[in-house]
């Protein structure tokens, strides 16, 4: 079984909507004008020879512009905006005019086309713009893109040489090159091609006979199935990269990818950070000064990583992660992918953005107590990040849009509710035209409405998450049947033209380990910090759009966040839910969490834990200590008594 997405028009509503809005007010709408490179038409008009300066090569401008594009005609279609869909036109229609005759999209002038050297962008860019395309066309249904898509995969098939990887890649641009056959798998699934799948394997195959000379050999299928191995290198290529030997499984079928696969999985849960993404402070397991020369390789002079609370994510990481558990979604027909999904959007990916849609961060991490660039360049808040690689700001752009794109999902017979979300779904099924008003304030409150409208029924499910251990599921206001099964609760008679459903569930507190031995609060979907008060200093303006500027954060003077949880002698945390009357989501949360510690000094405090996504600093985890005495359990009784 698999699932594939929902075809339909998904309009948001509440906060998702508000947080689209600001996005478009904020860096989607406003990097062409922030930062050169994404103003600059390199599909089009402005095409580039190959240059290098340092680390920099021309094939970082097709990267930037087509990550922002792609974040674009996303948030484009997704918001239905008339103003924003007319631009998203606009940019696929210039791509479309400047295709060679031969069937040529991508960012080199002629004669500086597919030729490899130790730094091959090539088909890296092409990739960014195919990606684009293919948004667009999943969201029109435009024949004539996707004719125009074929043509120019025939192209890359016809012209890329032999042996890419034997040179060894010097910047990275190969390892990203690889991730083509992200566009080849969907053009296969779309046209059958068998050229696609096997070129797809040759440039694979290719790329795992060779090492690299820059820290990118994570996921050649010696080093995948080899358990001793860590995960070493580059954050964004290793996640990027992950899901290809499972897009390999699906074109083929050959079994051993699809062991591969799973081998990549399991390396990746020893380097995910509590709040779902992986360590990558631009290596996962190294850093550049301690690489050495192997073999004409580069190579870590020691193994894999500790994701530490204070260990950095990269947003690069976390935007690929969240593409990575989607294809295993669809593919594997694993609904717990969903779950893996919504954690880390709700936790890392919000984490690292700021409110107000203009800045985000390079790097991340749980324990946050300095965002600045006196720390490191990467760790302030930017629109663009200019100062290291604006790569992390178009890529955070596109987090949100892909995520509400999987709200729904078919197997073919069923309508799946897969991402709990404020919205209306406009869908064809079997009998016409319905539509599912979803009217909800998850993941900060438990309970999601659907009002439906349309003639005839729907077989419906809902993807029932691994924390909901008690649930009450009502059909127009009385009790409703529903069957368990892999993860999902299928609602007897699914639902019809008139029918209210509602699906509401009261996790509970509970305590997540880190590799330091601390621990975190969370519940529901959502991890819990506590948020550290911070001054915000200004210290760069940027010209090009009003309100846009690089921020350092830093704790306000006397701030303290050594606290220490009071764990009760059975391990579980002192502890309660407080709703309270909040507005957007990510500056004034409606859900807290209180709980019992101690202060650095050992005095009774309650701690007060609002979700990570509504922090800029943060501590996240904290020592514990264990009531086994039952001291407070104690003191709680006497002082119960003393009430009465």
């Amino acid at each position: 079984m698999s699932y594939t997405r929902m075809q339909g028009q998904l309009l948001p509503e509440g906060w998702l909507k508000e947080f689209l809005r600001r996005d478009k007010e904020g860096i989607t709408g406003n990097l062409d004008k922030l930062f050169r490179d994404c103003a600059e038409d390199v599909f089009g008009a402005d095409k580039v020879t190959h240059k290098e300066d340092g680390y920099w090569s021309s094939w970082w401008a097709g990267e930037t512009h087509g990550n922002w594009i792609e974040a674009y005609v996303r948030l484009a279609f997704l918001t239905g905006e008339e103003e924003l869909v007319a631009r998203a036109r606009a940019i696929v229609e210039n791509i479309l005019a400047h295709q060679g005759e031969d069937g040529y999209i991508g960012i080199y002038v002629e004669g500086a086309r597919y030729i490899v050297t130790k730094r091959f962008g090539e088909l890296w860019a092409q990739s960014r713009a195919m990606r684009t395309l293919l948004v667009y066309y999943d969201y029109t249904k435009e024949e004539r893109v996707l004719s125009a898509l074929v043509r120019m995969a025939d192209n890359i098939v016809e012209n890329t040489p032999e042996n890419v990887f034997l040179i060894p890649d010097e910047d990275g641009s190969k390892g990203h090159s690889l991730m083509i056959i992200d566009g080849m798998y969907a053009l296969y699934s779309l046209t059958g091609k068998e050229a696609y799948r096997d070129f797809s394997v040759r440039l694979y195959e290719d790329y795992c006979a060779h090492r690299c000379q820059f820290l990118e050999d994570d996921l050649r299928t010696e080093n995948l199935l080899d358990p001793l191995v860590p995960f070493t290198g580059h954050g964004p290529h290793t996640c990027e990269m992950l899901r290809l030997p499972l897009l390999l499984y699906r074109m083929t079928g050959e079994k051993n990818y699809l062991i591969a696969f799973r081998c990549a999985l399991n390396k990746l849960s020893r380097n995910l950070s509590l709040s779902g993404s992986c360590k990558s402070d631009e290596f996962i397991g190294t850093y550049q000064s301690e690489l050495v020369m192997e073999n004409d390789a580069r190579t870590s002079v020691f193994g894999g990583s500790v994701p530490l609370p204070t260990a950095a994510y990269e947003y690069c990481s976390t935007a690929e992660l969240a593409l990575d558990y989607i294809r295993a979604e669809h593919i594997l027909g694993d609904i717990s992918f969903g779950e893996k999904l919504e954690w880390l959007v709700y936790n890392a990916g919000l984490a690292s953005k700021h409110p107000s849609g203009k800045m985000i961060q390079y790097f991340g991490a749980d324990n946050m107590y300095d965002a600045s660039h006196a720390v490191n360049p990467r760790f302030d808040y930017s629109p663009t990040h200019d100062d290291a690689a604006v790569c992390c700001a178009p890529n955070a752009c596109k987090l949100m849009p892909v995520f509400a794109r999987e709200a729904y999902l078919t197997d073919g017979e069923t309508l799946i509710c897969n991402l709990f979300l404020p919205s209306s779904f406009r869908f064809s099924w079997k009998e016409g035209e319905f539509v599912i008003a979803e009217k909800t304030e998850y993941p900060f409150r438990c309970r999601v409405e659907f009002e439906c409208a349309g003639e005839g029924s729907v077989p419906f499910a809902l993807r029932l998450p691994s924390f909901a251990e008690r649930y009450s599921l009502t059909k127009n206001g009385k009790p409703c049947r529903a069957k368990e099964q892999n993860g999902l609760l299928f609602v007897e008679g699914g639902i019809s033209g008139g029918d209210k459903l509602a699906f509401s569930f009261e996790p509970r507190v509970r305590m997540l380990r880190a590799p330091d031995g601390t621990f975190a609060l969370a519940w529901g979907t959502l991890l819990f910090s506590k948020d550290i008060p911070a001054s915000c200093k200004r210290y760069r303006k940027y010209e090009g759009a009003e309100g846009f500027y690089d921020c350092d954060f830093t704790p306000k003077p006397h701030e303290d966040w050594n606290d220490t949880l009071f764990v009760t002698e059975e391990g579980d945390p002192v502890a309660h839910v407080e709703y309270c009357r909040g507005g957007y989501p990510t500056e004034k949360p409606p859900v807290a969490i209180v709980a019992k510690a101690l202060d650095r000094y050992a005095y009774p405090v309650d701690l007060r834990l609002v979700p990570i996504g509504a922090t800029t600093l943060r501590r996240t985890t904290f020592p514990v200590f264990y009531d086994e005495r039952g001291i407070y359990a104690a003191a709680m009784k006497s002082r119960k008594g003393e009430k009465k």
